[in-house]
């Protein structure tokens, strides 16, 4: 991995694939860090320019991120720090869950720096049910440290069967967790809880494609449809078998998806 200095704090990330392809970003979720990304990058650089990288909090990436907003203009930063604007190519971003509010945040605040969002797992505000647990894991951490909220956030990424079937993945993902600042991840939930993209959405110039895993109880369909109905240029996605990250427990559907979408 690589490390960039950026106007609002340090970015650890990596780039893969021929400079001269299309760009893609990806942007990880809350409960792992970009590794998340680490089974599908190569296939998808045989296509692609793609970077991913660790948002403040993972990876050694730093920087004060309090609300959405903070965490969209850090990740604006990044992108100017490594001139994605003036290679005037067209930007594609992958998001999923928490990236994907933040990718929203990016394309309301810095609409140039954007021309394709594909967005799994995401939505433009939770419910106010759905705020309970994001308060929780926040209290959690703060008091307990990552390891308290371990297999609280297995439970949310993945459905109980994968879990089952598959606990090498579940051990590795736990790790990878592990290492997350518990404070960055408790002012990210709080974030979370606070946002409210809804009513802006409509205001995205962009692509948009809203991509919704039918077994995700973290953000569930419900939160992808109700950001669908906000953006009229959307475009709607299911993957029936998939919970919140679809790059680990369906890979060969996502990046068939992704492929017939760019």
């Amino acid at each position: 991995m690589l490390q960039i200095k950026t106007t609002a704090g340090e970015a650890v990330y990596e780039t893969r694939g021929d400079i001269e392809a299309p760009t893609l970003i990806l942007f990880h979720t809350l409960l792992a860090d970009c590794s998340v990304y680490d089974g599908i990058i190569d296939r998808l650089a045989e296509h692609f320019c793609v970077t991913r990288f660790h948002f403040p909090g993972y990876g050694g990436s730093t920087g004060e991120c309090n609300s959405i907003d903070d965490y969209a203009d850090w990740t604006a930063a990044f992108f100017q720090a490594l001139n994605l604007s003036a290679e005037r190519k067209p930007i594609s971003i992958f998001s999923n869950g928490f990236g994907g509010f933040v990718s929203l945040g990016l394309c309301l605040r810095h609409p140039e720096l954007v021309s394709h969002l594909i967005i799994a797992n995401s939505g433009g505000a939770f419910p106010e049910e759905r705020k309970i647990p994001l308060h929780g894991m926040a209290q959690k951490v703060r008091n307990d440290g990552i390891s308290a909220v371990l297999d609280i956030a297995m439970s949310r990424m993945f459905p109980d069967l994968f879990r089952k079937e598959n606990p090498e993945i579940i051990s590795e993902r736990k790790n990878k967790l592990l290492t997350a600042d518990p404070q960055q991840f408790a002012k990210a939930c709080e974030a979370l809880s606070k946002l409210d993209y809804l009513s802006q959405v409509n205001k995205i110039s962009c692509e948009v494609d809203i991509i919704a895993g039918m077994q995700d109880e973290t953000t569930p369909p419900s939160m992808s449809n109700a950001l669908y109905e906000k953006i009229d240029q959307a475009n709607y996605h299911e993957i029936k078998d998939s919970g919140h990250c679809p790059q680990i427990q369906q890979p060969e559907k996502l990046l068939s998806l992704i492929s017939r979408i760019l």
